[in-house]
């Protein structure tokens, strides 16, 4: 039984807490925010999970709205700024433009005991069946992708035809990037660095 304690933002897994992806990343990447003032990573934190949630209302109601009522609903009920409002529109966008079907999201996963996560989307996209990260970042950092949504398809137990970002910048167009998967042995000899610096 895995389970997310919210306030202090980690996983639980039969009553033992295990590391998240995020912090593997960290690890790997100690130095991504580095200089960055902690009210703008915050504010950003803040936008992009509203965009998060709002995405993942619109793919629930979409299933019993028209989608007029569903971007509408979602809009409401999310209370979506302005430009938050126009980057669901490019997702909605890009879903008819690359033929993308949402068969689930925000699903808590792990890998064994070692690490756990949340994955944002499986979706069929033109046919194939894909892993998918949402960025809203001003600018996609490749490699961090490719580790992020690899330790996330090694949890699931399942290999993906591919993996995907769904950028959605501020102000910017939408685009769907293909991103390069991590080997299996790479994932787990990172696993293994990360555990023995952690004593």
């Amino acid at each position: 039984m895995i389970e997310f304690i919210e306030e202090t933002h980690q996983y639980v897994l039969d009553g033992v807490l295990v590391p998240s992806v995020s912090e593997i990343l960290h690890f790997i990447f100690p130095d991504k925010y580095k200089g960055v003032d902690k009210e703008i990573l915050n504010k950003k934190a803040i936008y992009g999970t509203g965009l998060h949630e709002a995405i993942e209302m619109y793919e629930i109601n979409i299933q019993i709205m028209t989608l007029d009522e569903a971007f509408n609903t979602t809009v409401f009920s999310k209370k979506l700024n302005y430009i938050q409002e126009a980057s669901l529109r490019q997702y909605i966008k890009l879903k008819r433009k690359n033929n993308i079907h949402v068969m689930d999201q925000e699903q808590i996963i792990h890998y064994e005991d070692l690490y756990a996560g949340r994955f944002d989307m499986i979706a069929k996209i033109g046919g194939k069946m894909c892993l998918c990260d949402i960025k809203t970042t001003a600018e996609l950092d490749m490699e961090y992708l490719s580790w992020q949504l690899s330790f996330y398809e090694l949890a699931t137990g399942k290999r993906f035809d591919d993996l995907y970002a769904i950028w959605l910048p501020k102000k910017e167009l939408g685009q769907l990037v293909k991103v390069q998967r991590k080997s299996e042995e790479d994932l787990k000899q990172m696993i293994k660095k990360f555990m023995e610096s952690r004593g």
